[in-house]
This record gives C-alpha cells, sequence and structure tokens, in this order.
C-alpha cells in the first residue's frame, strides 16, 4: 500500500458522513470487478450531500446518484492524485475485494478439496454418490455447506467427514440400535458431533433423508421418528407414554413387569428406550382407546378394574413413543378409538391419527353434538382457529365448523361421564 491510498483512506476514516457512500461503492466493485454501476443512497442526509459535493465540487440532494467510474474519477482532483479506489476501499475497510466470481470460484474449489477427501475415507455408496452430487454443484445441504465454507472450511470438511463416517458406522452395524451421542462418538470420537445445531448433525439428518427415502424433517416430532425408524434412539426417556391394560410382549412371552401392571390394573408408563425391546403389542378386546389429556386419563383410571378394553394417553402432540406404542397394536389387528379436545391442537392429532391408521382409527366423541356438550366459556386462540382450517373437506368438518362458529374451545374434561360409560359398558 502506498502512501497516497493510506492517506486517502484516513481522509475518508475521519469524515463519517462517506462510510454509507463507501459501502456501497465496496459492493458495487464486488459485483463487477472494476469502478461501474451507479451508487443510490435516496435518504441521503444533508452531511452526506456536503461531502460529496466537497469531492466533486457541485451540489447534491437525496437520491443521492454516483457513477462508481466518476467517484474514481474525482479522486484525482484532489490531494490524493494517483489513489486507485479499489486500493482505497481495501484499505478503508480492511478487506480483499474478490469479485462475486471470484468468490465462486473459490468456494467451488473448496467443496472439491472438502468432497475428494471425504470420498477417500468411506465406504458407504450413499455418502460416495451425496459427495459426487455436491462436487457438481448440487445434493443435499448443498446450499448449507457453500455458506459455511465462506467462513472455516476446516469445519466444514470436518463436519461433511463427521457425517458420512456416522452413516458408514450404522451401515456397518444395520441390526443395532444406538445413542445419537453414542453413535457420534464411536463414530467421529465427539459425542456432539452430531447434535442437530450443528453443521455435521445437520449433514447427518440429510444423508439419513436420503438413506429412508423421506422429505427432510419439519419438527422435533418427524426428525425423532426418522431417527428411530434408522435405528438410532434419540431423547429416548423424556419420550414417554402412559397406558392401562395394554398387552406387550418380548418375542412370544408377554412381558413379566407389564403382565403385572396391567393384571393390578395399573398405568405403566413407557419409554422409547422400554418400546424398543418389545416385540409385539394388544388388546385383550381387538380395541384400545386414547385420550389427549392426561387429567382425563387418571381420573378414567380411576375405573380401570371395570375396563373393558386398553387406555392410552397421548400427552398432547404425538411423539415417537406414542407412534411406536400405537404401530404395535395397529400390527396386531387392534382397532384403535380417539378422543381429543375441541381446539386446533386436538383435532390436528386426531387428522394425523386418522392419516397414519386410515383403517383401523375410529373417531370417539368427536362430533359437533359432542362438541356441544363439552363446549366451554375459553375464547379459541388465533393459532388454534387457524389449525381448524386443516380439517376442511375431512371427517372433522362438522365438528371444526361448529367450534370456529361458536368461537371456544371444547374438553374432554366436561365428556368423562360418556367416556368412562364407553370403557365400561361397551
Amino acid at each position: 500500500m502506498n502512501q497516497v491510498t493510506a492517506d486517502c483512506a484516513s481522509f475518508f476514516h475521519e469524515r463519517p458522513a462517506y462510510r454509507r457512500i463507501l459501502e456501497l461503492l465496496l459492493r458495487k466493485y464486488r459485483s463487477y470487478g472494476r469502478p461501474a454501476g451507479t451508487i443510490c443512497l435516496p435518504d441521503a442526509t444533508p452531511e452526506e450531500c456536503d461531502a460529496v459535493r466537497g469531492l466533486f465540487g457541485r451540489s447534491f440532494s437525496p437520491p443521492l446518484l454516483i457513477k462508481t467510474a466518476d467517484f474514481e474519477a474525482a479522486l484525482q482532483g484532489t490531494p490524493y492524485r494517483g489513489a486507485v479506489l479499489k486500493d482505497v476501499l481495501e484499505c478503508y475497510f480492511g478487506t480483499t475485494i474478490q469479485t462475486k466470481r471470484e468468490v465462486r470460484d473459490q468456494i467451488d474449489a473448496c467443496i472439491l478439496r472438502v468432497t475428494d477427501e471425504a470420498a477417500a475415507a468411506v465406504q458407504s455408496r450413499l455418502c460416495r454418490r451425496w459427495l459426487d452430487e455436491l462436487s457438481n454443484g448440487h445434493g443435499e445441504g448443498y446450499g448449507m455447506i457453500r455458506k459455511a465454507l465462506a467462513e472455516n472450511e476446516d469445519a466444514v470438511r470436518r463436519s461433511v467427514l463427521q457425517a458420512c463416517k456416522s452413516i458408514d458406522w450404522l451401515e456397518r452395524h444395520p441390526d443395532e440400535r444406538i445413542r445419537l451421542a453414542v453413535l457420534s462418538a464411536y463414530a467421529t470420537s465427539d459425542p456432539h458431533a452430531l447434535d442437530i445445531n450443528t453443521l455435521g448433525g445437520k449433514l447427518f439428518l440429510h444423508l439419513l433423508s436420503m438413506r429412508a427415502g423421506t422429505e427432510l424433517p419439519a419438527g422435533a416430532e418427524e426428525r425423532a421418528a426418522l431417527y428411530y425408524n434408522c435405528g438410532i434412539l434419540c431423547d429416548s426417556i423424556s419420550s414417554l407414554v402412559t397406558q392401562v391394560g395394554v398387552r406387550l410382549y418380548t418375542d412370544a412371552e408377554e412381558h413379566p413387569a407389564y403382565r403385572a401392571f396391567r393384571l393390578r390394573n395399573e398405568a405403566g408408563t413407557l419409554t422409547l428406550t422400554n418400546l424398543a425391546g418389545l416385540t409385539a403389542g394388544d388388546s385383550p378386546s381387538g380395541k384400545a382407546y386414547l385420550v389427549e389429556n392426561q387429567m382425563v386419563f387418571t381420573q378414567l383410571c380411576d375405573q380401570a378394574a371395570h375396563f373393558h378394553s386398553p387406555l392410552i394417553c397421548t400427552s398432547g402432540q404425538l411423539t415417537i413413543a406414542v407412534i411406536r406404542l400405537l404401530d404395535l397394536l395397529v400390527s396386531s389387528g387392534t382397532d384403535l378409538f380417539y378422543s381429543g379436545d375441541f381446539d386446533g391442537k386436538g383435532l390436528s392429532i386426531a387428522l394425523q391419527l386418522l392419516a397414519r391408521y386410515p383403517d383401523c382409527l375410529h373417531l370417539w366423541h368427536m362430533t359437533a353434538a359432542d362438541y356441544a356438550q363439552c363446549c366451554s366459556e375459553v375464547r379459541l386462540s388465533e393459532k388454534s382457529r387457524a389449525l381448524l382450517k386443516n380439517c376442511v373437506d375431512t371427517v372433522l368438518a362438522p365438528a371444526a365448523e361448529a367450534v370456529g362458529r361458536n368461537g371456544c374451545d371444547g374438553y374432554q374434561e366436561l365428556l368423562l361421564p360418556q367416556l368412562q360409560a364407553d370403557l365400561i359398558e361397551t
């Protein structure tokens, strides 16, 4: 850097009114790689207009329009004659100006280095296909990788390799169930490498989706389901389901602990870890009843000794533990009967169950007439009202329309006598 360039940059540093103008000039230079294009400051302040007037020798007013080439030419009429705008901008901002094309080419070269290194270290055909796609400018997570490469190539190289090595491990151990952190430690030596908030964890999720042939999960429950279906236990303790009366099996025998609970008519809570060790589940009556609300479940369980069928509590949104238990029951031919609150959330759960078990899920006290009996004075939230729209053209449409017209939630607690009668008498 010569002295003229340093002095010119110092001149601008001492005059803050030039700051936004120089930022726009820097963007133009990065776009064109030369002094080209016109900058525009539609909301230019009087100080900014005065600053360029001092440089150009004529008045300016908003919107402030300056050709980049004219700005460089104007420098030649100042004590900084000979200054090159590119050099001045680099000195002023303490950066090296690269054009967008140069940055793209540099990132492309980085991607090739990263994918070549990873391809040499893994055996998985899936991973090699993915790495080939990335090297050709597309593939799952490509945009995420490009963005991260602009900040730290070594971190991206490490994350890509960690994701691939983890898939490699899974493919070498197809019959094992493993916790996410343990898989991460075995495959990468870092138990947190596959955490969902890390680049490695996000890329690993992309690869799992490719392996399963599914879309990238949008929410936490979908993500947990994908992990589980790929043999990975994630959050296997806090994912719970509580039931009373279900017969649960390990191989051909009923699980002794849950058999004891069943014979004592006591509710038992199953974690995802418990469920992973079960091979089947069924109902003595061929039916199982589901309620959304925990308080409703526990109130009904006071009469569990008189139930003719099992009762299950979903505890709100469907967790992977709930889905796993219901899958076991449906596989044995059990019919499911669901009852939930009359609000956006309760009706949404019913829709999810109907979509997953269309041939064996039956709605239980979920009609417009049932809503009339359990309507409260609590007004629907805007979020809840929006969820009602998902019920249009479904079997739940009449109930959803009734809820929407009345504008109030309907609660299961007000249907307890009817629910209890069904569990005991029918």
